[in-house]
């Protein structure tokens, strides 16, 4: 096997021997992978749930803006639609986060 010099300041070790260099920068880069990918997951959720709130306020621009023969049909009334329109777009139903 090749020996290269440690990656460290200390390069009384060398990666590719059973000393504790090798080992080291293994562990190193497995807690940054996995923090990695816990930040990753993190920011999609929350990219995830802005991206979900912008649709829903379209959602409810486009409900506010029926006619009162397209709410019939759907089954709402005028309250329902103003209840809903004066909603901040934070507010999301909890049937729709999952």
């Amino acid at each position: 096997m090749l020996k290269q010099p440690c990656h460290t300041l200390n390069a009384c070790h060398t990666v590719g021997t059973n000393g504790a260099c090798g080992a080291s920068f293994s562990r190193d880069h497995k807690i940054f992978a996995s923090s990695t990918k816990e930040a990753t997951t993190l920011f999609s959720r929350v990219l995830g749930l802005i991206v979900k709130a912008f649709e829903i306020r379209e959602e409810r621009r486009t409900l506010a803006g029926l006619s009162p023969e397209q709410r019939e049909d759907i089954g709402i009334n005028t309250e329902q639609v103003h209840r809903e329109s004066l909603r901040a777009y934070w507010d999301l139903p909890a049937n729709r986060l999952g």
